[in-house]
């Protein structure tokens, strides 16, 4: 093959436009998909995560927990309890201070939706709900184990076999 033209002038402006062309395209693909690299540290998971916990750990040891008011038993939950909670969370007025106690109105503007589900062995869950289930905001959620105390038994033999599983959510 003979070359009909000894000048290289034209191959090298080719060259120099394409080796731009990529570095730019390279350089613009970078900048464009570093905000994703970053996305999970910029999530409140963890703040949400810690106010199910604290959430869960207040209900099962205090407000839900049966016994009076200097004599609560942790991880033993009151029938009537669990149905004062359940009035409670349902009335605007109540809901507002039960909502404080338990954290999830911290101030004006970070205010949490709550959703307790109680898992009974044997018994369909009951499901406590303040606010619409979210959709893709992130959600913490908190599981705990208690014994659900019988309202016709006393001492220890009011315990027979209630295990549940409380399901805290906060959003």
């Amino acid at each position: 093959m003979e070359r009909s033209c000894t000048d290289n002038n034209g191959q090298i402006s080719l060259d120099y436009l394409i080796g731009v062309t990529i570095f730019l395209l390279t350089f613009i693909f970078v900048f464009a998909f570093i905000p994703g690299m970053f996305s999970p540290f910029h999530s409140n998971s963890d703040e949400i995560t810690m106010a199910a916990d604290r959430t869960a750990a207040v209900l099962v040891e205090n407000v839900l927990a049966a016994g009076g008011a200097g004599d609560k038993q942790p991880c033993i939950l009151d029938a009537a309890a669990i149905s004062q909670f359940t009035s409670d969370l349902s009335s605007p007025v109540s809901s507002v201070q039960l909502r404080q106690s338990l954290g999830l109105n911290t101030s004006s503007t970070t205010q949490y939706n709550l959703e307790v589900v109680i898992e009974e062995q044997g018994k369909p869950a009951r499901v406590i709900n303040n606010g619409q289930v979210p959709g893709t905001t992130n959600v913490g959620q908190s599981k705990r184990y208690a014994l659900i105390r019988d309202p016709s038994g006393s001492g220890i033999d009011a315990y027979p076999g209630r295990a549940a599983i409380i399901t805290v959510r906060v959003w």
